[in-house]
């Protein structure tokens, strides 16, 4: 066969020199395999080639972790509501194990209901009120987590390898919350430094406070940064470091954002909001990061007044709805790293409105959620292409967020569409199982987070309705051994022709729906398996399996990427 194309023409103008030379080329056609048949890889020409170049990489290092992954990147997020179901003694040893899994992270607890319950250290323990109780079931998730694993135990200068963020509330005095104010914050964050006392202090990353103000204040930004002046100067957080502001946004078409053509709620005003809060951020040095915290939806449950919203599988797959992200991420990130801040998607998921069922809860969610993961860590703004090739800018992590499906407090009624993690509902309250997400989680924690040399791989298709739909991404791990990792977003198989120079031999993993009835259902799976290995109903991760590919003496490697499928090819 032939050989791939030369490198720099693929590659174009818009790279810099030292990123050209870390960067792998790709090329995908698509001809011949829209009909969704599998192609015959001994038959056929392949859809895809690649060429995986082994150039040493030495991006420079970047306030927002550009060409870098760091350690703590994955995380969850976890409504007060569902403490009890989470993290009750029953369903506590297969949770921690489900993190430890992951080997290290940062476990957020809030969402809106931090802003709904509030702290009594004398009430009794029930679902709507956060006490004592609550915080010590978090402390010992964390120390169970971290004696399952050794990666769980510490991240250099004795920092834990599960850090959690505890959030408290920060919003106008309304009916629902009469108690809500400066005094309150306080008193929680002292109630957790008594929780979380002596070496337990280390796994408070810090104090989130307020959850989405921009809804909570009704977009009256006067009004918020008078709190904030209120609660920063009362000690809110102490002495644990705070993130914020936790902003939401609408979900729209990064074009009209950039445009400013629609109200944006805080969007534009986060320069502001750094600016003010920025002396109190930096005043304690958070754990995992001098963070501040964003959300980021790309569809909606409700959407019956604005199609855009509508949630489909085709519309989460789709590379629109990435550059949205990619373009809030680039923006955020931009200006905390302007100010000596970093970036962190505290909030993340499917669909607002917690998930739709049959897209959120299914291999899609999957496919979806490990794009999101690298998109998040290098975003590639849509609005000046080719700018961030290096990944000097980015996100130093993400929480994945978890919820009941309908309504706080009636954990009974099931799970939200888009959980990582399904919790029991059935009274037994026992252990926690994994959803499709989760897998997207375990196979970026092993095969991506706590790596260096990060950068995409760009791809071009001859289809031009196919733009976006294989992602590749290059990185390096350890003993300075390249990583490849291709995503297949689209409803069709893919064959790709990798060449692997100076190695014979590479070690496959792969991420792929699957459907245990056995009906031929793929991006619509309900289940997910890596290696064909899932996760037990103990929370145990069995291991990973890769294949062993034997590349022919010109060095290529025939690959086949089902319907949403992800893998990872590591030379040996």
């Amino acid at each position: 066969m032939p050989p791939p194309p030369p490198r720099a023409r693929l590659l174009g103008a818009r790279l810099p020199a030292a990123a050209a030379l870390a960067v792998a080329a790709l090329v995908l056609t698509l001809a011949g395999s829209a009909t969704g048949a599998s192609p015959n890889p001994a038959n056929t020409k392949p859809d895809a080639r690649v060429t995986l170049d082994r150039t040493p990489a030495t991006p420079a290092p970047a306030p927002g972790g550009g060409g870098r992954i760091p350690r703590q990147f994955v995380g969850l997020s976890v409504e007060w509501s569902l403490i009890e179901r989470y993290m009750n003694p029953a369903a506590r040893p297969a949770f921690a194990h489900l993190l430890a899994n992951l080997g290290s992270g940062v476990l957020r607890i809030g969402g809106s209901s931090q802003d709904l319950m509030p702290y009594d250290p004398a009430a009794p323990n029930t679902l709507r009120v956060i006490t004592p109780d609550d915080l010590a079931a978090i402390r010992a998730t964390l120390q169970d987590t971290a004696a399952l694993a050794p990666d769980a135990r510490g991240v250099g200068r004795g920092t834990p390898g599960w850090g959690t963020i505890l959030g408290t509330a920060l919003a106008p005095p309304a009916e629902a919350r009469t108690w809500v104010g400066p005094e309150h914050a306080v008193r929680f964050s002292d109630g957790a430094a008594q929780v979380f006392a002596g070496p337990a202090r280390r796994a408070v990353v810090s104090v989130g406070l307020g959850n989405e103000p921009d809804l909570t204040y009704d977009g009256d930004l006067a009004a918020y940064l008078a709190d904030l002046a209120a609660y920063t100067s009362a000690g809110a957080g102490r002495p644990f470091a705070i993130d914020l502001p936790s902003t939401s946004e609408p979900i729209l078409p990064w074009q009209t954002i950039a445009g400013r053509s629609v109200p944006t709620r805080f969007f534009w005003d986060w320069p502001a909001i750094l600016d003010a809060v920025g002396p109190a951020t930096k005043a304690v040095r958070a754990s995992a990061g001098l963070a501040t915290t964003d959300h980021f939806y790309p569809l909606a449950r409700g959407c019956a007044s604005d199609e855009y919203r509508c949630a489909t599988i085709e519309r989460l797959l789709s590379e629109d709805r990435m550059a949205n992200l990619a373009y809030q991420v680039h923006t955020h990130a931009a200006e905390a790293a302007q100010r000596g801040l970093a970036y962190r998607l505290g909030e993340l998921n499917t669909a607002a409105g917690r998930g739709v069922d049959g897209v959120s809860n299914v291999a899609a969610a999957a496919t979806w959620a490990l794009d999101a993961m690298f998109t998040a860590a290098c975003p590639q703004p849509p609005d000046r292409p080719g700018t961030n090739n290096a990944c000097g800018t980015g996100a130093i992590g993400v929480n994945f967020h978890n919820a009941e499906v309908s309504r706080f407090w009636a954990p009974e009624e099931g799970n939200a569409f888009y959980n990582a993690i399904d919790y029991d509902p059935s009274p037994a309250a026992g252990a926690p199982s994994a959803a499709p997400e989760y897998y997207s989680l375990l196979f970026f924690a092993r095969f991506a987070q706590d790596t260096r040399g990060l950068f995409p791989v760009p791809v071009r298709v001859t289809d031009p309705g196919a733009e976006g739909s294989v992602k590749a991404w290059r990185m390096r791990g350890p003993k300075r051994t390249d990583r490849l990792v291709l995503i297949n977003k689209r409803a069709q198989p893919t064959s790709v022709d990798l060449q692997v120079a100076g190695s014979a031999q590479a070690a496959v993993s792969r991420m792929a729906p699957y459907d245990p009835a056995g009906s031929g259902r793929t991006l619509d799976a309900p289940q997910v398996r890596i290696d064909g290995r899932a996760v037990g109903a103990d929370g145990r991760w069995p291991g990973f399996a890769p294949a062993s590919e034997q590349a022919d003496r010109f060095g290529h490697l025939r690959l086949q990427l089902g319907a949403g499928e992800a893998l990872v090819v590591t030379p040996r």
